[in-house]
């Protein structure tokens, strides 16, 4: 009976010997299965910290980029139906021409339908030839091939608005077209870039000439009350030549010191026909001649301010309107259109502003436009704030080294002075029987 006794309980005391065993070893697992699930946790608030974080960096990111794009909204996109917007940044017609030349042969008004298609097609297929990834080599194929199809089948619509006088000019700029996209459809057909580059360059710029030859005056009438200030009704050009009086000089040109400087600017009527007028007439007045010349930091002054002689009306054309505004600037940067002839493009020519925030009779300004410190969409803060008459078509390459102190040596108008209206009269020198005086003794 003790034995038995004894035997039980040895055999109680092991059972509960494992009994407590497997309990520390379920308590211990127990503690080791919430260790870990506090340590996932923590794991995984680390790592929704890290992935805010890097959403939050990819989003800085975008916004960059979406920034940095903004100028280069393909023709595509301007035709999706976007809400009103309040900012240049999302307004589609901050896509600048790249340069004076492309600015100036957008700004010819379309009085002809059939060249205004082609040129949109035209356009197209430069704008599409400038893309980084693979080129849509048959979507600009099919552009040229349609410009063809509608100068040879639409040719008498083409010559119909073209005045008698300008149908040689007329005829010259066809034929250069039409030469220009046959060669573009080679160029096309053969994926030939540079090819394609330099003719629908030479397409464009003839087209130009011809849809100007089709527009022979001012497709709107300027308001009554400024009827009978001098106007530009159409384009025209004037050389300047400037000098540094410092003696600085402008380079070498055959091995010899270029001392004066020549810049051509043309003047556009078309867009600007009151503050073009005013310039050209000044220019044959002689206004010009002799005056200076100061560069400043964004700007090239030339002329003088005159506070005896009236403003000019600020003279402003949006490039989706009709006609100029008068008197009033552009709010460009909170959503308006940019100019139909904009100031962000490096050597713009427009007055400078006079003391009744209108634009100054005499005083005008050479633009140094600089991307860099542009604002939103690529324009500058001044936009819409001048009015923009043209732009230095030839010696923009000089600009750099017009100093603080240079003066204009002479001025002339080379081409266009026939499209001047209400011009005033020419001061002419008198002959007179008395000698200057003389401080001799």
């Amino acid at each position: 009976m003790t034995v038995a006794r004894a035997h039980r309980a040895s055999t109680s005391m092991a059972t509960r010997s494992r009994r407590a065993r497997a309990s520390d070893r379920r308590l211990a697992t127990k503690k080791t299965v919430v260790s870990r699930a506090r340590q996932h946790r923590a794991d995984d608030d680390d790592d929704a910290k890290a992935a805010s974080k890097i959403d939050e960096c990819v989003a800085r990111l975008a916004a960059v980029a979406l920034s940095a794009c903004v100028a280069c909204v393909s023709p595509v996109a301007a035709l999706i139906d976007a809400p009103s917007a309040s900012a240049a940044l999302s307004n589609p017609n901050t896509r600048l021409p790249r340069n004076a030349a492309a600015a100036l042969r957008r700004a010819v008004p379309a009085v002809n339908e059939e060249t205004r298609a082609v040129q949109i097609k035209l356009e197209d297929a430069a704008y599409l030839l400038r893309i980084p990834q693979r080129k849509p080599w048959s979507t600009m194929s099919k552009d040229v091939e349609e410009s063809r199809v509608i100068l040879s089948e639409k040719r008498a619509d083409v010559f119909g608005p073209v005045r008698p006088e300008d149908r040689a000019d007329a005829e010259d700029a066809y034929g250069t077209v039409s030469d220009a996209l046959e060669r573009l459809s080679v160029a096309a057909s053969t994926q030939d870039f540079d090819t394609f580059d330099v003719q629908v360059a030479r397409a464009l710029d003839a087209l130009s000439r011809l849809q100007i030859a089709q527009a022979p005056g001012l497709p709107f009438q300027i308001p009554a009350k400024y009827a009978d200030l001098p106007k530009l009704v159409g384009r025209a050009e004037v050389e300047i030549k400037v000098r540094n009086r410092d003696g600085t000089n402008f380079g070498l040109l055959n091995g010899e010191k270029l001392e004066t400087a020549t810049l051509e600017i043309t003047v556009d009527g078309y867009n600007a026909p009151i503050t073009a007028g005013n310039f050209i007439d000044n220019v044959r007045k002689g206004v010009y001649r002799g005056a200076p010349m100061r560069r400043s930091e964004t700007a090239i002054l030339g002329g003088s301010t005159d506070a005896s002689k009236p403003s000019i009306p600020l003279e402003i054309k949006s490039s989706d309107s009709f006609d100029p505004l008068y008197r009033a600037p552009l709010d460009v940067q909170n959503g308006e259109a940019i100019p139909s002839i904009p100031l962000s493009i490096n050597g713009s020519v427009a007055m400078a502003r006079s003391a009744d925030g209108q634009s100054d009779k005499d005083q005008f300004f050479v633009y140094l436009f600089d991307k860099r410190s542009a604002g939103l969409g690529g324009l500058s803060f001044e936009e819409g704030e001048f009015s923009v008459f043209g732009y230095v078509t030839k010696g923009e390459e000089y600009l750099g080294s017009i100093g603080t102190n240079a003066e204009i040596v002479d001025v002339r108008v080379l081409r266009g002075a026939d499209k001047l209206l209400n011009a005033g009269d020419v001061p002419v020198p008198v002959d007179t029987d008395f000698p200057a005086e003389s401080n001799a003794e």
